[in-house]
């Protein structure tokens, strides 16, 4: 059986709902967080405005500095604010809109496995802003974050434009990533990337970010800004490596295989033995908050 052909396909995506704008209380938050006049307690007033986010601040928080000693928990948010940190806050407030609008689309399809899922692409966003940081690349403000957030978005336009190909592709294991892919194609014509990124592109994302979700498994095609597309593709190495493997049915990586990737060698290629056991020891220890962090975000 033949795949759709691009107009059906294209059609198809165009169908899916509108990622919605961030609402305005997180541009108002953006634009504090921005100001150099902020003042943690501007910051905590529009945080208690968004429950959602309220409560991810405060679970963060206190898994972090107080794990499960009760007594200790913090349940403030302007006290919580000044214990993350701005950075991390940034991270929630990128994070919150985007798992709560996409998780709306997602109802479409009742198999889609949502926790393997935003698991992997929070881990994925988290160690992607990590990595490009420990690189000493930089890209428009908080495009890392959304780049690794965002990356495997076009499996779940695939689950809701092609239910049954999407049940075909991942109702079994694969030997690697290429050969997913191929099904992919051979099914559907795109594969996930090319999908999520078109649909990203349709809706007038970024460039940065359309062409990192596009390039993500094969960050040397990236044109526009290759150190992006590769800082997601290492990180997600990273936390398939670590077991959060999202809904993907894939052989577990080998850790030497980090190295191998092109990503890797576009990001720290021309990096001598005895810095790179440095990065290596960076990288190490943003994997290791990895997991607390996850506990708390999903």
């Amino acid at each position: 059986m033949n795949p759709p052909s691009d107009f059906l396909l294209i059609e198809r995506i165009n169908q899916c709902p509108k990622l919605a704008s961030l609402q305005s209380i997180n541009d108002t938050l953006a634009n504090l967080l921005d100001s150099e006049d902020s003042f943690v307690g501007q910051i905590a007033e529009v945080i208690r405005l968004d429950p959602s986010l309220t409560t991810r601040v405060l679970d963060l928080v206190n898994s972090i500095f107080f794990g499960s000693k009760e007594e200790h928990h913090i349940t403030g948010v302007e006290e919580a604010s000044i214990f993350l940190g701005l950075n991390r806050i940034r991270e929630l407030l990128a994070a919150t809109p985007i798992i709560e609008e996409i998780s709306e689309l997602g109802k479409k399809n009742k198999h889609f496995s949502w926790e393997s899922f935003w698991r992997h692409s929070i881990g994925t966003a988290i160690l992607t802003r990590e990595i490009l940081s420990i690189s000493e690349n930089k890209v428009e403000q908080e495009a890392d974050y959304v780049a690794g957030l965002l990356h495997n978005l076009g499996i779940l336009i695939l689950a809701i434009t092609f239910p049954e190909n999407f049940h075909q592709v991942h109702q079994s294991s694969h030997s690697s990533l290429q050969e997913l892919t191929e099904k992919e194609i051979s099914l559907v014509g795109w594969d996930h990337a090319k999908m999520g990124a078109y649909y990203l592109w349709n809706h007038h994302i970024s460039e940065e970010i359309v062409e990192a979700v596009h390039c993500h498994n094969h960050p040397e095609k990236a044109t526009h800004n290759p150190a992006l597309s590769a800082s997601v593709q290492v990180a997600e190495f990273l936390v398939r490596n670590l077991k959060i493997k999202g809904i993907e049915k894939l052989p577990h990586p080998k850790e030497e295989d980090l190295f191998t990737l092109e990503g890797w060698k576009i990001l720290f290629g021309e990096i001598d033995q005895e810095n790179i056991e440095g990065i290596k020891q960076r990288i190490d220890s943003s994997v290791e908050r990895l997991g607390q962090t996850l506990q708390t975000i999903i």
